[in-house]
């Protein structure tokens, strides 16, 4: 069951920084891609340094940070180039969830949630 709730976790993760990259688009008035992808990423490697600073390796915080930037630049990218579809955005986080399904059966058994934090 440890896995599933480590899954739900990240889940929740990958659900805010999609958000995060809704609102940045919502809020991007002219700014290129490039701008808003290092805006982005500064944002989510600051919150996970000021959660996990200490408790983790300093490559994993950059690695979660690569990471959730992908996500957030999704949520960004999808909507300047394709209407609104609730059954997409469903579809993409089931894909989401099946990827990291994928790598924690990969990952085991590492105890700190392989490659991707876990709360």
């Amino acid at each position: 069951m440890e896995g599933k709730e480590q899954i739900s976790g990240v889940m929740g993760s990958v659900v805010s920084a999609f958000n995060m990259g809704v609102s940045a688009r919502q809020q991007a008035e002219g700014k290129s891609v490039v701008d808003v992808a290092h805006e982005l990423g500064q944002i989510i490697y600051s919150n996970l340094t000021r959660i996990y600073g200490s408790q983790q390796k300093e490559e994993l915080i950059l690695a979660n940070t690569e990471y959730f930037l992908q996500i957030a630049l999704l949520g960004y990218i999808i909507p300047g180039i394709c209407a609104y579809d609730e059954g997409l955005k469903n579809r993409l986080f089931a894909l989401i969830e099946a990827k990291l399904n994928q790598v924690q059966q990969k990952d085991k058994p590492p105890s700190t949630g392989g490659r991707i934090i876990t709360p």
